[in-house]
């Protein structure tokens, strides 16, 4: 790949997203092993975190971050243990230990059920509930985006701290630099899109008119859920 286009795509990335508040000036950095070439912010921000080209011409378009669904897990795990833990102290040490074992079990099992998306009537139910949700709702986010857009855009979880974000990709081994540049761009305005729909899970302390009304969007699809899955547990309680 030329420089001229890293050069050109990296000047395209600042102007689109200069106006973005958390956005940071992006740079064509040194590619990871593996990678042809890479670029990102000095600093990872909002919304779009890296593009990057693997050997194999397959181009990716990263967001930033949507959840730290491990970190979130863990500490609704060790607030719903308080009780068990005040009570192990009593007892000892060995107690003590005990309980933070069946806390890490629970913790790892939770963990892997998030990143497989399975066993959400289970997840629902508990402490951390919300990390689930929102799982839920950025697979939602991701889907309308790639519908409304026409690109293909998913949500990726890591395998080992459940993090998560939004991806586009495509292969641009048999494209020109014209033609995989304009891929890029209509790729990242998916990705900024879905972005922007999926944090709304999370609403800002001084929200704008439109952000309110995306923040209950996200609240009625919460709903929805919580509201879908009692109805489930009705039928099975009335179930002979």
């Amino acid at each position: 790949m030329s420089q001229e286009f890293l050069k050109r795509l990296r000047d395209y990335l600042n102007e689109r997203l200069k106006n973005e508040p958390y956005s940071e000036p992006f740079r064509i950095e040194p590619p990871f092993s593996g990678d042809r070439w890479m670029i990102c912010p000095e600093f990872p921000a909002p919304p779009i975190a890296s593009i990057i080209e693997s050997i194999d011409g397959i181009v990716s378009i990263h967001s930033f971050g949507t959840d730290k669904a491990g970190d979130y897990i863990g500490e609704c795990l060790v607030r719903s243990y308080q009780r068990r833990f005040k009570k192990a102290e009593i007892k000892g040490k060995e107690e003590e230990e005990k309980v933070w074992k069946a806390l890490r079990k629970e913790e790892e099992k939770a963990r892997q059920d998030y990143v497989n998306r399975r066993n959400f009537e289970k997840r629902l139910k508990k402490s951390y509930k919300e990390a689930f949700i929102r799982l839920l709702w950025f697979d939602e986010v991701a889907r309308k985006i790639s519908k409304e857009y026409g690109v293909k855009v998913k949500l990726g979880v890591n395998e080992i701290n459940c993090d998560s974000g939004l991806i586009s990709e495509f292969n641009g081994s048999n494209m020109s630099e014209e033609e995989k540049f304009e891929e890029i761009k209509k790729r990242v305005e998916a990705v900024i899109a879905a972005y922007k729909l999926a944090e709304y899970a999370y609403l800002p302390r001084w929200p704008s008119q439109c952000e309110k009304e995306n923040h209950k969007k996200y609240l009625e699809f919460e709903k929805a859920i919580l509201n879908t899955l009692k109805g489930a547990n009705r039928i099975l309680e009335k179930t002979p």
